[in-house]
C-alpha cells in the first residue's frame, strides 16, 4: 500500500501515470524513448518510485542523457539500500547470435578544419549503435557523441553533420577511422589537452585497431596526376573555392588585418591614392601575406584536410574534379620558401582574395585600409 501511495505522489509531482512509473525492465527502453525530451524526468521518477529494475535496464542498455540519469539514479538507490535486481538472461533457442556489421563515414572538414567521423554497428534486426567523433588538427578530439538509431535516423544524422548540408558523408574503411581517432587521442595526450566526455560510451566501437598503419582512402583511388598535369590543373585551382567543401575556407582574421596594415604602410597619409596604384599594391601584399601565412606546418595540415575533402568531391563530382584537388594538394606539398612559393599556387592566394572580397562587401563595396599617421618633423 505504501508503494502505491508513493507512485500516486510521483504521478502528481512528475505527470507520469502509474503504468509509466511501474514499467517492467522489458518496457523500460521503449518508455524512455517514448518520453523523448522528458526521458531524464521519467528516470528520476522511477528512482523516486523505487523502480530499480527499470532504472538498471536504461543504465545498461540506454543511450544519451537518459542513460546518464539512470546511472546517477542507481547510485541514489544503492545509497538508500535498495537492491538492484540483475537483468534476467534468457537463453536463445533461435540459433546462433546475429553477426553485427560495421560501417564508417567521413564528413569533410569545415572552415575551422573540424571533420566528423562516424562508426556504426548493427545487426539485421537491431538499431544501429553509432559513435560520432569530431576531429580537429589543432585540438585532437573535439567532441564525442553516441546514439542508438534506426537506419533512416542514421542517414539524417550524417546529413546534418555537414556544414549547411552542402555535401554528404562518404563511406570509408572502419579500421582507418579507428586509427584516425586513436591518432587524434594520442596527439591530445601528448599536448596535455583534456579529452571530451563520452568515450566511455563508445569504446566498444573503437576497437580493434589495425595491426599496421592504413593509408588515407584517397590513396587507393588511383588519382595520380603527372607532373605536367599537376602544373596545368593547379594553375586554375582558384576555381576549387567554388565547391562547397572549400568555399567557406578563409585565413584567420589576424592574418587579414596584418595584410591590410602592411598595405596601409605603403600609402601616404592625407593623400588619396590612385585606385590602380592601390590595386597593384594590394595584389603584391596578397602574395606576401600568402607566403607568410602558409608555413610548412600549416601547409601540411592543409594537405590532410584537402585529402578528406577530395573524397567528398570525388563522390559527388567524379574523377575529373577530384583530380584537380589532388593536383592542387600536390602543388601545396611542393611549395618552398625560395622556389615555388605559396603565392604561386592560385588556390592559396584565393584564401586572401576571398577574405578581401568579404570585407569589401561588408563595407558596402569599400575596403577600409588603416593608414598610419606620420609623426610631425622636429623643429
Amino acid at each position: 500500500m505504501a508503494e502505491a501511495n508513493n507512485i500516486s505522489d510521483e504521478t502528481t509531482l512528475h505527470g507520469f501515470d502509474a503504468a509509466a512509473l511501474g514499467v517492467t525492465p522489458d518496457g523500460a527502453l521503449a518508455a524512455a524513448t517514448k518520453a523523448g525530451e522528458r526521458a531524464e524526468a521519467l528516470v528520476e521518477a522511477w528512482v523516486k518510485a523505487g523502480n530499480a529494475a527499470a532504472v538498471n535496464e536504461v543504465a545498461e542498455r540506454g543511450a544519451g542523457k537518459a542513460r546518464k540519469a539512470a546511472r546517477r539514479g542507481l547510485n541514489v538507490l544503492k545509497a538508500r539500500g535498495v537492491a538492484i535486481p540483475e537483468r534476467a538472461r534468457v537463453a536463445s533457442l533461435a540459433g546462433p547470435k546475429e553477426q553485427a556489421s560495421e560501417e564508417a563515414w567521413l564528413v569533410a572538414p569545415d572552415t575551422q578544419g573540424t571533420c566528423v567521423v562516424a562508426i556504426a554497428s548493427r545487426t539485421r534486426s537491431s538499431r544501429a549503435r553509432v559513435a560520432f567523433v569530431f576531429l580537429n588538427p589543432n585540438v585532437g578530439v573535439y567532441r564525442v557523441q553516441n546514439a542508438e538509431v534506426s537506419q533512416s535516423q542514421l542517414k539524417e544524422s550524417l546529413a546534418q553533420a555537414a556544414p549547411g548540408g552542402s555535401y554528404k558523408a562518404v563511406s570509408v574503411p572502419v579500421g582507418w577511422v579507428r586509427q584516425r581517432i586513436a591518432d587524434a587521442r594520442r596527439f591530445q595526450k601528448e599536448r596535455n589537452i583534456p579529452e571530451p566526455l563520452g568515450f566511455a560510451n563508445v569504446e566498444v566501437l573503437l576497437t580493434p585497431l589495425p595491426s599496421a598503419p592504413l593509408p588515407h582512402p584517397l590513396d587507393a583511388e588511383g588519382l595520380e596526376p603527372g607532373d605536367d598535369d599537376v602544373k596545368e590543373l593547379a594553375a586554375k585551382s582558384s576555381g576549387l573555392h567554388n565547391l562547397p567543401e572549400f568555399g567557406p575556407w578563409l585565413p584567420t582574421r589576424s592574418a587579414v588585418d596584418e595584410l591590410l596594415a602592411k598595405l596601409g604602410e605603403t600609402l601616404t597619409p592625407g593623400q588619396e591614392a590612385d585606385a590602380k596604384v592601390v590595386q597593384e599594391r594590394l595584389t603584391e601584399e596578397v602574395g606576401a601575406a600568402t607566403d607568410r601565412y602558409f608555413t610548412p606546418e600549416r601547409r601540411a595540415d592543409l594537405v590532410n584536410l584537402m585529402k578528406d575533402s577530395a573524397l567528398s568531391v570525388l563522390a559527388r563530382e567524379g574523377n575529373a574534379r577530384a583530380l584537380e584537388v589532388v593536383a592542387t594538394l600536390r602543388s601545396v606539398e611542393n611549395c618552398g620558401l625560395i622556389t615555388d612559393p605559396p603565392r604561386d599556387v592560385p588556390f592559396l592566394r584565393a584564401f586572401f582574395d576571398k577574405a578581401i572580397a568579404v570585407l569589401a562587401s561588408q563595407g558596402g563595396g569599400q575596403l577600409r585600409i588603416p593608414v598610419p599617421k606620420r609623426e610631425a618633423a622636429t623643429p
